[in-house]
């Protein structure tokens, strides 16, 4: 994490202290729907739908995006079955971005936290990482509509305040509408 946090330090202090730079405060909530995502663990597989919220935040210059990407998740984990349950989660990344004069944006986020809970059984799968890689199409100037391909992993379990080792592999496709400003 302090590793992080002085990369980003050193990749903002890379855009403010460019002199003939025309950097930018990029600011961008997304909402959308998971479609055909899938989950893993040693002993099953299962589907999840539902919706993320989040938003990236950070600058822009000269097309090249850099900044943190937060969401939030409302998953149905297996929700054909009558086993399936609800949870909720939430992951955190940098991000690093291209936005193209032609309206196309592409963007990669690695993401140092992760984490789903489920309130009904005091369920919580934590330490979670893994990688983002999207595309986006600026519509109008200010609405794009992207495509996501995450891929995160939890590797703890914890149940009734007792934790242990469980893997999980999530692959998820996120279809969203986001709102690039550059301030």
């Amino acid at each position: 994490m302090k590793k992080s946090l002085l990369l980003l330090t050193a990749l903002i202090s890379l855009f403010y202290y460019t002199k003939d730079a025309q950097a930018s405060f990029l600011l961008e909530p997304y909402t959308g729907l998971n479609i055909v995502s899938k989950g893993k663990t040693e002993s099953e597989d299962f589907d999840i739908s539902g919706y993320t919220v989040g938003g990236r935040v950070g600058f822009q210059n000269l097309g090249v995006m850099l900044g943190l990407d937060g969401r939030r998740f409302a998953f149905d984990f297996d929700p054909e079955k009558s086993s399936g349950y609800e949870a909720t989660g939430s992951s955190l990344g940098f991000f690093v971005g291209y936005d193209f004069p032609i309206l196309l944006r592409v963007y990669a986020t690695y993401l140092f936290s992760g984490e789903f809970e489920n309130d009904k059984d005091n369920l919580k799968l934590t330490e979670g990482s893994g990688y983002i890689v999207g595309v986006g199409y600026k519509v109008l100037p200010y609405l794009s509509v992207n495509f996501d391909v995450m891929n995160l992993s939890t590797s703890k379990r914890e149940f009734n305040s007792v934790t242990s080792d469980y893997d999980v592999d999530y692959s998820l496709y996120l279809l969203s509408v986001s709102l690039p400003i550059n301030l």
